[in-house]
């Protein structure tokens, strides 16, 4: 093919209008110039462009031959000759010099297209002063479009500076997501699209070639990208290989250089191949290959310089991936201690897993870093039975070590037991006790002598949140489990803020607002699922809350599903609250059958299964109230009466079975104003039952007016959070439909209702402030005006008069 022909486009070809229209508006300007790398489609682009074009454009080929300045002033003559068959006024084709070439030029009326291909054959030569010449004087009678690997040395800045000139580099010359897979099927129908434009990376070349052989990529990128680069750039490329991404500080440090900056700006300008600091994927996998070929006993000294600089950065996930490549388990384990034990519980949580179990064996016990990391491993399994011999010995190891040398051993140690105490033996006040020990510790440390510490101390403030549930200290278990929680996402770990966010769900039930229950649970699980952690204990919190909200709701079977999950989840031995709790919610199942014997047995289970060493005074109020439920099943009332007659600051559910006691035992007057109690400042549940016993008693008695009142107060408080046992179970299906016929005096203005709609959450005023964009002093003013305007004097209290009136949905 003559140099001065225009190359045909390879066959399938995608038409891309986008770039199309772009040279189309450059035509207008001075000088175009399309510069990538080897691969990008320099030339079909331009082809194809002067092809669909109404007017002729000229095209010239260039090869070293046209070096000399009479072969190249020819050889654009011969160009504008094949496209132009007519010499413009004042000029002819025949010119062998630069003055003869600038008449030619300048003889055309209006600016023709003249293409240059392969510029950077003729770089540093004579030819390249005569084009630069073009440049520089800009003829009205020719448009230069420019196609080369590398930027030219020409004085382009002086059509920028006037605004024509215009650029086309690899970024655009990248096929996006649509062009890829409008190609892919022409290429290769057969072909899964989605992995070959992944391959690619929007290399067009990458795109053919992988269409037909993948093995062909990498042969391309040695012989026309690699080979071509200097023996310097060849080995740096091969150096950096070993790291996803390259950035001038690590490439340095991989390489011995201080001159990364630049080479990298080097590649980037002649291969296109790099995006931000990261090589196109198979350019790193080639130059990888090329590394374990010529050089396989740097592979491990490169890997031991990455750990150690992404550590002296923080990056702890990448230092331990590299440090565990580099065989390197001394500081394997001292990262694991220091920087990375925070991975446990994040997205990086398999490379955190990986590299422990690459750890030799025979290490494991040895010192106490590496006995962290078989206790960290024992956590993965699920499998906690060996912690307490492992932190043992690694006591004892760390006997007369200086303070700040085993100051994070030791703390994490001080975690692991509190997280021993919480699985095995269930003492939560012993629990609380120990995450305050460490709270205090970590309150005092100095974060630049223990980094750690910010990771360690958030997950005290969650665990000891955990210990404050079952003590009944529920304030204090909000405010440290949400803490905790915002502590543990800014810190980068997200399955330690699910775990905090499903007993944050439990508290929610606890308190009888389902519906909060129910997001949180499932926002606690959505994290764990995206984390591939819903069979992990962090997960059990979450499935507990969404299998009690179930049974409430009337749905058993569903409930039994999660309690399936929860054995999945849980750890061995089973944490001990958990073990327990799952258990009681049998006894909830077997309640809303209205199975006594079920429910007596289960009950039986639970109290047995109960490890011994068990303190956990919100399961002994549990125990008793299901106990109390099942007497009640079995028309006991006076035994209820026995357990709970003489308690003080009963629950709401314990205020509910007791009124329902005392009024089965003739006491209409006792039980109802338990009852009475129940409804004011608590939850929708406990609420809902109160309201439904209330209302029944009204119809045994025949007062029709105040049934109707409590069952209207029952359901306007069922519906919003999909309570139904309740109804179902009292015998008082009859009482879900009738609704409250009431207005309010004075209404609530937009914005009241806007923080109505927020009391029914656990969010404190100042959080309400913060979700509505104002001062917490005018959030607390709107809510003394809504109480005043329901007639209430307290929170909860307006929550129940809100949903009477239909307020809240």
């Amino acid at each position: 093919m003559s140099s001065t022909e225009r190359p045909a486009t390879a066959e399938p070809h995608l038409v891309r209008p986008r770039l199309n229209a772009l040279l189309d508006e450059s035509a207008r300007h001075a000088v175009t110039l399309i510069q990538a790398g080897p691969g990008w489609g320099k030339t079909t682009l331009a082809a194809d462009w002067a092809g669909g074009r109404l007017h002729p454009v000229a095209w010239l080929t260039l090869s070293r031959r046209h070096a000399t300045v009479p072969a190249f002033c020819s050889a654009v003559a011969a160009a504008l000759k094949a496209a132009f068959p007519q010499p413009p006024a004042a000029g002819r084709f025949g010119v062998s010099d630069e003055a003869g070439l600038r008449r030619l030029t300048a003889g055309f009326g209006s600016a023709v297209p003249m293409v240059l291909d392969d510029l950077h054959t003729i770089a540093g030569s004579p030819a390249v002063r005569v084009l630069a010449g073009l440049v520089r004087r800009r003829p009205p009678g020719l448009h230069l479009v420019l196609i080369s690997r590398d930027t030219p040395d020409l004085p382009l800045h002086i059509p920028r500076s006037a605004g024509g000139l215009t650029v086309i580099g690899a970024g655009d010359l990248r096929f996006d997501e649509p062009e890829a897979a409008a190609l892919i099927p022409l290429l290769a129908p057969a072909t899964d699209a989605a992995a070959l434009a992944r391959l690619a990376e929007g290399w067009p070349l990458a795109l053919r070639l992988a269409a037909g052989q993948h093995e062909a990529i990498g042969d391309y990128l040695a012989r026309e990208v690699i080979a071509k680069q200097s023996t310097a750039v060849r080995r740096f490329l091969m150096r950096t290989s070993i790291v996803e991404e390259v950035s001038p500080g690590l490439a340095d440090a991989l390489t011995g250089s201080t001159g990364s900056r630049r080479i990298l700006a080097a590649l980037d300008r002649s291969t296109g191949l790099l995006s931000g600091d990261r090589y196109h994927g198979e350019l790193r996998a080639e130059a990888r290959r090329m590394l374990e070929r010529e050089a396989p006993d740097q592979v491990t000294e490169l890997h031991a310089r990455a750990a150690r600089w992404y550590a002296g950065r923080h990056m702890a996930a990448e230092a331990l991936r590299h440090a565990a490549d580099a065989e390197d388990w001394d500081f394997v384990s001292h990262l694991v201690v220091t920087l990375a034990p925070g991975l446990s519980l994040s997205a990086y949580r398999p490379v955190f897993a990986g590299a422990l179990r690459r750890i030799p064996p025979e290490l494991m016990l040895t010192t106490p870093e590496f006995i962290v990391c078989a206790a960290m491993l024992v956590g993965f399994d699920g499998d906690f039975q060996e912690v307490g011999i492992l932190v043992e010995r690694a006591r004892q190891l760390l006997a007369g070590r200086p303070g700040t040398e085993h100051l994070a051993v030791a703390s994490m140690l001080d975690v692991f037991e509190a997280g021993a105490v919480m699985r095995m033996t269930g003492d939560m006040p012993a629990l609380v006790a120990a995450t305050t020990r460490i709270l205090d510790r970590m309150r005092d440390t100095d974060p630049r002598v223990l980094p750690i510490a910010p990771q360690i101390a958030a997950v005290a403030k969650i665990m000891k949140g955990m210990g404050l549930i079952w003590t009944l200290q529920i304030e204090d278990a909000y405010r440290h489990l949400r803490d905790g929680m915002a502590e543990a996402r800014e810190l980068g770990m997200p399955l330690t803020a699910a775990n905090a966010e499903g007993h944050l769900a439990l508290l929610a039930y606890f308190d009888g607002f389902l519906s909060e229950a129910e997001r949180l649970a499932c926002a606690s699980f959505q994290q764990a699922e995206e984390l591939g952690a819903t069979g992990t204990v962090q997960a059990t919190a979450a499935y507990l809350a969404l299998a009690l909200v179930e049974v409430e709701r009337d749905r058993l079977a569903e409930a039994q599903t999660l309690l399936r999950n929860v054995r999945r989840s849980e750890a061995d031995p089973p944490e001990a609250t958990f073990a327990v709790v799952a258990m009681l919610i049998r006894v909830h199942m077997a309640l809303a059958a209205g199975d006594h014997a079920a429910a007596t047995s289960a009950l039986r289970q639970a109290r047995a299964e109960a490890v011994p060493s068990l303190r956990a005074p919100l399961i002994a109020r549990w125990f008793d109230g299901v106990q109390c439920e099942i007497d009640l099943l079995a028309a006991a009332p006076a035994r209820v009466v026995e357990r709970l007659g003489d308690a003080t600051a009963l629950s709401p559910h314990e205020m509910v079975v007791l009124g329902r006691a005392r009024l089965a035992l003739g006491d209409q007057e006792g039980g109802e104003e338990l009852l009475t109690r129940a409804t004011i400042g608590t939850g929708p549940l406990g609420a809902v039952s109160a309201w439904i016993v209330l209302a029944l008693s009204a119809e045994a008695r025949g007062d029709t007016a105040r049934a109707k009142v409590a069952a209207a107060r029952a359901a306007a408080l069922a519906e919003p959070e999909g309570i139904t046992r309740h109804f179902r179970v009292l015998g008082a299906e009859h009482l879900r439909n009738p609704k409250p016929e009431q207005t309010l005096p004075e209404p609530l203005s937009e914005r009241e209702l806007e923080v109505l709609r927020f009391l029914p959450t656990v969010l404190a005023a100042h959080e309400i402030a913060d979700e509505l964009g104002i001062s917490v002093n005018t959030v607390k003013a709107h809510m003394r005006s809504i109480y005043r305007k329901l007639g209430v004097a307290r929170r909860r209290e307006a929550v129940i008069r809100a949903g009477e009136l239909d307020l809240i949905q």
